[in-house]
């Protein structure tokens, strides 16, 4: 199903490859395959959504449809679980736990469940009703205690290594990261003759926001 969006893909920023034909010498037809790129989704946000909007699954039988509360409270468990890898353990374990969960076999959960591209819920909309339910609206949330944070988060190697990036990416490429999209950053260094596999780039979207955000 081409137009299935994963719940692994909106965390991750991934979407499903598009193909294209195109005119070589105008007699022959070569086709081109293209994975687009989107901003990660927070998985505070996925999980609101999940809870309050629904979510789609294949069940056993590979029947698609609305998930029940059952199949719902699979895939709450698993990103509850990604949740507490990712907050509690060092950036190499999560890079290997992140390059594990893309293996359909062994994390179905992560690819059964998602959405119809066309409808995808709002995402921030759902984190805010959230909110409104738990008495949270309008209050900040304190960060979860990070094991792999740097003790320094304002020592001068992040102002360095930002003006750095910004230095190679550019400004506009650089601005994107801040808003959370990192597709023309990770085009931008590609430019430079930088190559990255899925599993990486995954990674190298979380490094890339620690260094602006840390900066």
């Amino acid at each position: 199903m081409s137009d299935f969006v994963s719940v692994h893909d909106v965390v991750f920023g991934n979407r499903p490859p598009e193909t294209s034909e195109s005119n070589d010498n105008g007699s022959r037809k070569t086709s081109i395959t293209v994975r687009p790129d989107e901003a990660p989704v927070d998985i505070q946000l996925v999980a609101s959504a999940v809870e309050l909007d629904g979510i789609f699954c294949f069940d056993d039988f590979g029947r698609f449809g609305l998930a029940n509360d059952e199949q719902k409270d699979k895939i709450l468990n698993v990103l509850k679980v990604y949740g507490r890898v990712s907050a509690f353990s060092h950036t190499e374990e999560l890079d290997r736990y992140e390059a594990e969960i893309s293996d359909q076999t062994k994390f179905s959960e992560w690819h059964m469940f998602g959405w119809l591209i066309g409808e995808l819920p709002d995402f921030e909309a759902c984190y805010q009703q959230w909110k409104i339910n738990n008495e949270m609206d309008g209050k900040v949330s304190p960060s979860m205690l990070k094991v792999n944070q740097d003790p320094y988060p304002q020592n001068r190697i992040w102002k360095f290594m930002s003006l750095l990036l910004e230095d190679v990416i550019g400004e506009v490429a650089y601005e994107q990261i801040k808003k959370g999209d990192y597709t023309s950053a990770i085009s931008a260094l590609q430019g430079k003759g930088m190559r990255w596999s899925v599993h990486e780039k995954q990674a190298l979207r979380r490094h890339l926001k620690t260094i602006v955000t840390s900066a």
